[in-house]
């Protein structure tokens, strides 16, 4: 059986998406998941009391739609490779000889008696290039000011950077509106996603706004899967785009078309500023870029509109933007992990505890890192919050270990002293003798072996050991095992016999003392 889980931000996604305007298949387009799951959420969402119209759901109830949300078992997809095959050289011959539409094959197939749909046809023949696509060229109408802007990323060249004292390769984030063609050009040494957003964010800056939506490249940090049908984006980034209030819309892979306001902007950035400039570091290459951007590439004539976008987005389109409150944003790291037999996961080289009562070892979790806090998700629902730790670091809860684990969470004398008190008082004041003198953590092992035997052979028995074994000074634990093993601790201690009477011949120490006499004989 096959398993699919919607995750808590994806059904974030398609509220944020429904309450945008978009309809189901729309929605289902952008997220990734099926019309029937966007249907069942949405309708428990309206069930919830969210509207079209009215706020954001609240984390209640995103807790609650996540849990509907839970791993089942899924009917296994039809084989339609499997059906297709054997029917591979007739629908060959009705391709080339007959020149049938795929339609018309679709339905002799379904004649035949073959159940696939018309997609998985047209899929079996283009995979096997026996029948390309057509491509139509087509110029679309122009969007709305403020709707659309596009993201693509290009190399810019090399530059010497004072911090490693060696040439470093410059990228180009530039960011394109799609109404009056104004662009913003952010140089960078990386591609990762704090680096795009760090882009981003001085996008919005200079633009005074953010625009409804923005198509992006395939970039690594923003999508995680690269498909032409439903792409999926990063948790990373889908949460900074909800955060900022755009949709983002992936293209196509080696789908140049699909963003062909941008496409052309990464070289005509590195011809015309880049090349035979001069420049210090990185950060005088981003204020160059910025006031290029306004001075050079803003001004010019444009090709396609012929008039010059920063005019045009000055008139039209900067009212029209989502307004940018100037709050830096946290940037957060998702992603999964595996909770281990010690009830920790590790995280960017750190390890946190994990309630055991709410996610057993073996399980996975979802962990979101930001510079403070280590956020632990299990199927939707916030599990455990901890501090960031640095690489090496470890922050343990013990709570989060099982009740009968708890004697074990701690290595610390003080720990086993506190558990050996709610034994007895002799057990108590066994404790505090076994851990006395300069190295109590050499006795950590007979202290946790001293709370086995109250488990083994009760506290009250316990209790009557530890009382005998003071009696006589005897603080060990071995020794004390001994006494519960034979059953002694109820015997009473032997009193030592009382002093004898004086005897009565008992002769005085002055009859053994040697006189002159003796000494002058010898």
């Amino acid at each position: 059986m096959a398993y699919r889980e919607v995750t808590r931000v994806q059904i974030q996604e398609i509220i944020r998406r429904w309450q945008a305007g978009e309809g189901y298949r729309q929605i289902a387009s952008g997220t990734g998941v099926s019309r029937n799951t966007v249907r069942k959420y949405l309708s428990a969402a309206r069930a919830e009391g969210i509207v079209r119209d009215g706020p954001a759901p609240t984390d209640d109830q995103l807790s609650r739609l996540a849990a509907m949300g839970q791993s089942g078992p899924r009917p296994a997809a039809t084989p339609n490779e499997e059906l297709l095959a054997p029917w591979a050289d007739q629908i060959h011959r009705w391709l080339t000889g007959d020149r049938l539409q795929m339609t018309r094959i679709h339905e002799l197939l379904l004649a035949r008696g073959c159940p696939v749909t018309y997609q998985s046809v047209r899929r079996f023949i283009l995979t096997r290039n026996w029948r390309r696509p057509r491509r139509i060229t087509v110029r679309m109408e122009d969007t709305p000011p403020g709707e659309v802007a596009e993201v693509d990323f290009g190399r810019l060249g090399l530059i010497h950077d004072p911090e490693t004292g060696r040439r470093r390769v410059v990228w180009g984030l530039l960011v394109v509106l799609g109404y009056s063609r104004h662009g913003f050009l952010w140089p960078t040494f990386g591609q990762k996603l704090p680096d795009v957003i760090a882009g981003l964010e001085s996008a919005w800056a200079y633009f005074g706004g953010i625009p409804k939506y923005l198509v992006i490249d395939n970039f690594p940090p923003g999508v995680a899967t690269a498909d032409p049908l439903h792409p999926v984006l990063t948790r990373g980034f889908l949460e900074y785009s909800q955060r900022r209030g755009f949709i983002t819309d992936a293209a196509r892979a080696r789908h140049p078309k699909d963003k062909p306001k941008v496409e052309r902007g990464v070289p005509y950035a590195r011809e015309r500023f880049f090349k035979g400039g001069e420049f210090t570091d990185l950060a005088d290459v981003r204020i160059q870029a910025q006031r290029w951007c306004s001075r050079v590439a803003g001004l010019r004539i444009h090709g396609t509109t012929r008039r010059q976008p920063l005019v045009v987005f000055q008139d039209e389109e900067r009212q029209a933007l989502l307004p940018w409150d100037g709050q830096p944003y946290e940037i957060a790291d998702w992603r999964e992990a595996k909770v281990h037999q010690d009830h920790h996961i590790q995280c960017q080289q750190a390890l946190y505890s994990v309630p055991s009562s709410l996610c057993p070892p073996g399980q996975k979790v979802e962990v979101r890192v930001d510079s403070k806090l280590v956020r632990i998700y299990h199927r939707g629902q916030l599990i455990k919050t901890h501090v960031r730790q640095p690489k090496g670091g470890r922050a343990t809860d013990n709570a989060d270990y099982p009740a009968e684990l708890s004697a074990y969470t701690t290595r610390a004398p003080d720990g086993i002293k506190a558990k050996a008190a709610e034994l007895g008082p002799a057990v108590a004041e066994f404790a505090e003798r076994l851990f006395e003198g300069p190295l109590p953590w050499s006795k950590v092992r007979q202290g946790h072996k001293l709370l086995r035997l109250g488990q083994r052979y009760t506290p009250h028995r316990l209790d009557a050991a530890c009382r005998r074994a003071l009696e006589v000074d005897l603080i060990d634990v071995r020794r004390l095992e001994r006494i519960l093993v034979q059953a002694l601790e109820e015997e009473t201690t032997p009193q030592p016999p009382e002093s004898l009477p004086e005897g009565r011949f008992a002769r005085p120490g002055s009859a053994f003392a040697q006189t002159d006499k003796y000494r002058r004989k010898a």
